[in-house]
């Protein structure tokens, strides 16, 4: 079971050359493709030709949050750095996760402010339903709820499968572009 996600949003000029982004992702995706304790690294982009603005922002899904620990001190994070200057990362705390196979397309994404809440039993229950009901949707690939408790804030990726259209982005949604989808083998008996 997924315990823990991981994202960062790097913004990029408007005149920034994307096949940069493309060229970064082709060249240091593979690894990621057999990353012990990884279950799924999105690479996704904005692109200011699509009428947003240029970002770099992979989204991931850990098992093991002690790997995470080795990505943020090790040779991955630090040339993150060293391209892009300092780059914060967000966390949270896996409420719900089912993870399909296949290529994706898209990752929706929709942040929820929660307030001050002090009993998230029926926050999960919700998620819970809600969940199970986005996946009834053959479009959906993958979906990820999560919980950042220090800025507490409820988040939903919706990853779409590649054949899917391009969604169209609903009130206070954004959509991403999937250049690559590593999906490491894990094991699934434990």
């Amino acid at each position: 079971m997924p315990v823990l996600t991981t994202h960062y949003s790097i913004p990029l000029p408007a005149d920034y050359d994307m096949s940069v982004i493309d060229r970064r992702v082709t060249d240091r995706s593979a690894p990621w493709d057999r990353r012990t304790g990884l279950l799924l690294k999105a690479f996704c982009v904005t692109d200011a030709a699509d009428g947003g603005h240029n970002s770099y922002a992979p989204f991931y899904v850990w098992a093991e949050p002690h790997e995470f620990g080795t990505f943020l001190t090790g040779a991955e994070y630090a040339g993150l750095c060293a391209a892009f200057g300092p780059v914060p990362v967000t966390t949270g705390a896996v409420l719900a996760c089912s993870i399909g196979s296949g290529p994706a397309g898209h990752l929706v994404v929709e942040t929820e402010h929660l307030g001050p809440v002090t009993d998230l039993r029926d926050t999960a229950r919700a998620e819970a339903e809600r969940h199970r009901a986005v996946l009834a949707d053959p479009a959906v690939h993958s979906h990820v709820v999560d919980l950042d408790p220090a800025a507490m804030t409820l988040t939903r990726r919706t990853l779409l499968r590649a054949a899917s259209d391009v969604p169209r982005p609903k009130n206070g949604e954004h959509v991403l572009r999937v250049l690559h989808l590593s999906q490491p083998p894990h094991d699934t008996t434990g």
